[in-house]
Order: C-alpha cells, then structure tokens, then sequence
C-alpha cells in the first residue's frame, strides 16, 4: 500500500475540516451577498455614498449617506439591534442632523414608551383608522395646526411594496440630535426596502415645519431618547 507522507494527510484533513464550513456558509450567504451588491450597485447610481459598518461584526451592516432632490443631506444605517427583540432582528435608521430642533413631532406604535416620554405633545389623528389604532402621532399644537401624517402617507407607512421587507414597525421624532426615521425590520433590508424607505423619509421631512433651537442642553435628550434609539 502506497505511503503517504504525515504533512499531507494534515493537509488533507485540514481541507476537509475547514472547506466544508466555509463552503456551507459561502452558499448560504450567496444570496445575501448579491443582495448587498445590488444595493451599493444602485446606491452609487444614485450618486450616494454606501460603506460597510464592519466595527459592528455583522457582514450585512452598512451606511448610505445622501441626499434628498432638494439636497437636504440624510445618513441612512443598517444593522444589528441592541438586544433580543420580538418580531424583529434589524434596524434601519434614516437620520437628518440639520433638522435636529426642539421636540415637536413623533410617530410610534401605541405599545413603545415614545409617547411617555414626551408629554407636552398631544396626538393627532391622521384619519386612517387601520394606522390610528395601531399607531400615534404626537404634535406639538403651537407648531402644527395639520397633522404631518396625513392618511395617504399613514397608507404608505402600512403597506410596504411587495418586494420589500415587511417592517415589524416604524418609527420617527424629531430632538435636538436629528430628525430621526426608524424601521423595525424582520431580517436585513433590501434594495427595494431602502429605496422605500429614503422615500417615506424625505416626503415626511417635507411635511415638518423648521427646527427650533431647543430650550434645553442636547445631552438631556441623549439620555432621554436612549431607551428609543436602541
């Protein structure tokens, strides 16, 4: 029987132990990897700038910056959430820092703490009651006089395209920080959830009126919004 040397059966078995994982996770992730390739593909044809997030250890985490069409610069960020939450695994957030003012709007759904935290602002029905009963949207009365979440935007916050990411929930405020959009998704976005999701975000940034220099230090609301934000 031919002998074979000591240093290539090593060799072999180390080929055996290691290639088999990592061809089972290369195969695995093959379609996430395309989908990633096809968001920095259509990010960069949209003239916006996507990186990975590779200090969170999560290969599907990334950051787009761009703009809206009238140039209102926007940080858009994906990737793991900050602990084990029912119904969803990813967060998306889209994030304005020149709109960052006073408190005066917020949407979330009726089960997060958002509107207990902020009990100066009063709700506002959009007048869709399939997104009323679900969700609220707090306004300050001396600033808003139309709520800024009609029911054809509360429509689109609901019913997502069909080759997008169903989100667990969404979520928007504005603080001294940015004004703030955050998707609650059940596994990481697509290209359709983003595009989406960029959307709903500028037409809601439209819908706000101009921040106010906030009466209180930014570190206030830092500590405040932490519980939100995760």
């Amino acid at each position: 029987m031919k002998q074979f040397p000591p240093l290539a059966i090593l060799a072999g078995l180390a080929t055996v132990v290691l290639g088999l994982p990592l061809g089972l996770y290369a195969l695995l992730t093959r379609g996430r990897r395309r989908t990633m390739r096809e968001i920095r593909a259509a990010a960069a044809g949209r003239g916006w700038n996507y990186r990975l997030r590779r200090w969170q250890g999560n290969p599907t985490a990334f950051r787009i910056d761009g703009q809206t069409r009238a140039g209102l610069a926007w940080i858009l960020t994906s990737g793991n959430t900050a602990g084990y939450d029912r119904g969803w695994s990813v967060q998306l957030t889209l994030r304005f820092p020149t709109l960052a003012g006073e408190p005066d709007f917020a949407v979330s759904p009726r089960s997060a703490p958002l509107g207990q935290l902020l009990p100066d602002l009063q709700e506002m029905s959009t007048g869709l009651s399939a997104f009323d009963a679900g969700y609220r949207v707090l306004v300050s009365q001396r600033r808003f006089s139309q709520p800024p979440v009609d029911a054809a935007l509360a429509t689109r916050i609901l019913q997502w395209p069909a080759d997008a990411i169903t989100p667990h929930s969404v979520l928007a405020w504005r603080d001294p920080i940015d004004l703030q959009l955050q998707v609650r998704l059940p596994a990481p976005p697509n290209w359709a959830t983003i595009a989406y999701a960029v959307a709903l975000a500028e037409d809601l940034s439209g819908r706000l009126p101009p921040p106010l220099v906030p009466a209180v230090p930014p570190g206030f609301y830092s500590r405040l919004f932490g519980r939100i934000r995760s």
